[in-house]
């Protein structure tokens, strides 16, 4: 099976980090298929304010903002391209122009018709946050995080995030050629807001089961941390390469509110995540 995976690569204010880059096509190529990114070239819109247009010049900055997303966009596309070849793998990179505050609209319909959409991912960033919730509520399939962090990226060991949730099935049922790859398969549980039945545990695992993935199962207690922290935590000391969980939250406004497990997990991404909502 060759599967059709969308790479977004943001240019502005701040660049996609090259470490997460690199990970995504890895994930790419483990997997197999094409690659199509779509570099963001930004589209500044003139400043209306008479005082600030005197003041500061702002179409001269806006220019020389819209110059350096550009530039930024060619180095990444020509990165990509480096790398794909390395690993043998096809990718293609095309510009996207438009404005930063539709980016991740723009990027969430291109996504919709790809299996997979592998984001380098600078946790720090607003931006960042901004175009991952809107990947992840509007482009109608999985996102994978590569975090711009030392852990480890591999297929080696899989954590899987479980409250028996819709957004965690949806999760499981994305992430299963991955899991069939991974050599060790781990559902993590926490117990915090509502009780998760070990019934719907036991469930999960013959499910796994009978699609060829034996996984075991740890229910992780909380300390004081946030759920998301707590899974990332227990991920990596289980030698996870990869998190897959579900993505819980709605728009509204087009403000993104998002759950509590889901906020945690964006805000301080450890290790490369797979969500779904």
């Amino acid at each position: 099976m060759s599967f059709q995976f969308f790479l977004p690569l943001l240019t502005y204010p701040d660049p996609a980090p090259g470490t997460g880059l690199m990970r995504a096509l890895d994930f790419a190529a483990t997997l197999g298929g094409r690659v199509s990114a779509a570099t963001q070239v930004a589209d500044i819109p003139p400043i209306t304010n008479p005082l600030a247009t005197a003041m500061l010049d702002t179409s001269s900055m806006a220019a020389a903002a819209e110059e350096n997303s550009r530039k930024r966009g060619d180095a990444l596309a020509q990165q990509a391209s480096s790398l794909a070849k390395r690993l043998s793998i096809e990718c293609e990179s095309e510009p996207l122009v438009c404005r930063p505050d539709l980016i991740g609209d723009y990027m969430a319909e291109q996504a919709r018709t790809c299996d997979y959409t592998l984001m380098p991912f600078d946790g720090k960033s607003g931006p960042h946050h901004v175009t991952a919730e809107a990947l992840l509520f509007g482009s109608g399939g999985p996102v994978v995080l590569f975090p711009d962090t030392e852990a480890a990226t591999h297929l080696e060991s899989v954590a899987v995030a479980w409250d028996g949730g819709t957004s965690a099935a949806r999760a499981v049922r994305d992430a299963l050629p991955v899991l069939r790859l991974a050599k060790k398969v781990t559902v993590l549980t926490v117990q915090a807001d509502k009780a998760i039945s070990l019934a719907r545990v036991s469930a999960l695992l013959g499910f796994l089961k009978a699609h060829e993935v034996e996984a075991t199962h740890i229910d992780q207690e909380l300390h004081g941390e946030a759920v998301g922290d707590a899974l990332q935590a227990r991920a990596l000391a289980e030698d996870a390469g990869l998190l897959v969980m579900g993505a819980y939250g709605h728009s509204r406004l087009r403000e993104f509110v998002l759950g509590g497990a889901t906020r945690s997990a964006l805000a301080g991404t450890r290790l490369p995540v797979l969500l779904s909502h």
